[in-house]
């Protein structure tokens, strides 16, 4: 699964908050639906995001079988310092993607 990353502003002063965007492109399958041929799509959706800055959990999310597909999770932080924000992912099949972003200062 592919991670996306970015920051608003782009490179915050310190001690600016700053709007920090997660896209994750996922079908997001929520084991309801039915094929061309009537079978049931079986589930396969993220059940697990964590984000964390500098190493340190800073946000957990646990979406479940509703959220849409290629979902976008948003969030605001006082940018202290500059530093790394990484976010990991899980999905039930147990499939996982990583990415990381520096977060620079202006």
């Amino acid at each position: 699964m592919n991670i996306l990353i970015r920051f608003n502003p782009a490179k915050p002063k310190a001690g600016e908050e700053v709007r920090v965007q997660i896209v994750v492109q996922h079908p997001m399958e929520p084991g309801t639906r039915r094929d061309a041929s009537g079978k049931l799509i079986p589930a396969d959706h993220i059940n697990e995001l964590a984000v964390l800055f500098d190493g340190q959990p800073i946000a957990t999310v646990k979406p479940g079988p509703g959220t849409s597909a290629n979902p976008l999770f948003a969030f605001k932080m006082k940018a202290a310092k500059a530093g790394q924000i990484k976010v990991v992912a899980k999905d039930l099949t147990g499939k996982s993607g990583e990415r990381t972003a520096d977060l620079a200062l202006a």
